[in-house]
């Protein structure tokens, strides 16, 4: 007697199929899908990232446009010192944070209410060994978006180059803040991690 063989492919069907038939095993179309869902969640990936970089881009632009205006009050006043600006200064930005007061460096010019990436903020212009910087904090909601929405972790920094204008921005405490200059952007990194970290 010959060997049995399934040759009638609806029973093939059947035999391949899990419980209840809800399944079917399919190489082709497993690994079809495997690939597209892959490829999505690469997209995916790229437009958040895209996206996070596209908001600091508008972030540091409208921070060294606003280093840029200088303001003749800042010029016609006399200059705070430093325990004055962080009074004036956390009573506009809502948020607590300390200005180096024994520092001889650090030499607070202006302080100012500004509107930032379309939020309230407040504004320092400072300078420090004779070079000009700004300070923008914005306290009411994160520039980035929400926590999780964030281009960057918490505690962490974003630093770079814009026609010759260097920032670094972080997230701390609800509170977002940029620092801007013309000196190089290690300068300014470091100037922030000693005097407002």
């Amino acid at each position: 007697m010959g060997s049995a063989t399934n040759r009638n492919p609806a029973r093939r069907l059947d035999d391949a199929s899990s419980l209840a038939r809800l399944l079917e095993f399919r190489p082709r179309l497993t690994v079809v899908l495997v690939f597209l869902t892959l490829m999505v969640a690469v997209v995916g990936w790229r437009i958040a990232r895209d996206t996070g970089t596209r908001r600091v881009d508008v972030l540091s632009r409208e921070a060294i446009g606003l280093f840029d205006a200088v303001s003749p009050a800042a010029v016609a006043t006399a200059l705070p010192d430093a325990a004055e600006a962080e009074v004036r200064f956390r009573a506009l930005a809502g948020v607590p944070i300390g200005f180096p007061r024994d520092d001889v460096d650090f030499v607070p010019v202006e302080v100012r209410r500004e509107t930032f990436a379309n939020r309230p903020a407040a504004s320092l212009r400072f300078r420090y060994a004779g070079e000009e910087y700004l300070l923008v904090v914005s306290a009411r909601d994160r520039l980035l978006g929400a926590p999780s929405d964030a281009a960057f972790p918490e505690g962490s920094f974003v630093s770079g180059e814009r026609g010759g204008r260097s920032f670094v921005l972080w997230e701390r405490e609800g509170a977002s803040f940029i620092v801007v200059s013309e000196v190089d952007v290690t300068q300014v990194f470091d100037l922030v991690r000693r005097l407002f970290t």
